[in-house]
């Protein structure tokens, strides 16, 4: 299922917030982006480029908060950045972060359910993992070692 644009306005409206064109181009943002991970900074470029209007940052920042409460947008930390916020539509996913380079890679909740399985079996402990980002090298960086 898709989250869309009208979706996050019924969610804002549901908490009691107001339309106004900024919050119109941020949920228009968020939908369009679906999968792609965005900082407060993309989003706040993105929604502005939309509302051809400059936006108070700290709209983007309560409107961010409002859609996670209701459920239907996610943040996580990849390495030391900012957080990156995502429609709640996707699966839980992971994460390999290359260091180097800073591209991301996405694991399958398949494969990572069969590392995070072997990690039980070996020490008894149990993740929780829905977010995470392993630090390393990308297979391009890595074969420049």
């Amino acid at each position: 299922m898709h989250i869309s644009d009208e979706d996050l306005l019924q969610a804002l409206r549901s908490q009691g917030l107001r339309i106004t064109a900024p919050r119109r181009a941020i949920c228009g943002a968020l939908a369009r982006h679906h999968n792609t991970h965005l900082t407060v900074d993309d989003l706040h470029r993105l929604a502005e480029e939309d509302a051809e209007t400059h936006l108070d940052r700290s709209t983007v920042y309560r409107t961010i908060e409002a859609l996670e409460s209701a459920g239907l947008v996610t943040h996580m930390h990849l390495g030391h950045g900012a957080a990156v916020y995502h429609l709640a539509e996707e699966a839980h996913h992971h994460h390999l972060l290359c260091e180097n380079c800073g591209s991301t890679t996405t694991v399958d909740d398949a494969d990572f359910d069969d590392m995070m399985a072997l990690v039980t079996e070996r020490t008894g402990f149990v993740v929780n993992s829905h977010h995470f980002a392993m630090p390393g090298r990308c297979a391009d960086c890595a074969k420049e070692v």
